[in-house]
């Protein structure tokens, strides 16, 4: 029985070290700068993110983002926009939070990319 007990104790342990590990990956992942493209019938877009951590559980994001409309299939004059969000890792859901917009930032890191909603972007450094 006192085996037993011992080992079951040691998996949860084990498994416990590992969840933490993880996540830990995953903070120490997020900072970089991340690029998306998207084409559609109406526009073009790319957006870029630059991720930087503020400390404990905070982070700072950039997201530069340019946009040309098409329009009787010829691009217009590109538009840019820069934004400033804050955003906080929520250790239990495993995820990155921004409050104004209610964005959510999944770590992927087997594809070196951080996901939002249905958008990937890739980490270039």
């Amino acid at each position: 029985m006192m085996k037993a007990t011992f080992k079951i104790m040691a998996t949860c342990l084990l498994f416990a070290t590992a969840c933490q590990n993880e996540s830990k990956n995953k903070q120490d992942f997020i900072p970089g700068t991340y690029v998306h493209s998207s084409k559609g019938e109406y526009g073009v877009a790319d957006d870029t993110l630059i991720i930087q951590h503020a400390g404990g559980t905070s982070y700072q994001i950039k997201q530069r983002t340019t946009y040309q409309a098409i329009r009787d299939g010829k691009l217009l004059p590109k538009k840019h926009k820069v934004q400033n969000y804050d955003a906080a890792w929520d250790e239990t859901k495993q995820e990155l939070d921004e409050a104004i917009t209610g964005r959510i930032y999944h770590v992927d890191l087997k594809n070196n990319a951080l996901i939002i909603k249905q958008s990937s972007y890739r980490k270039i450094r």
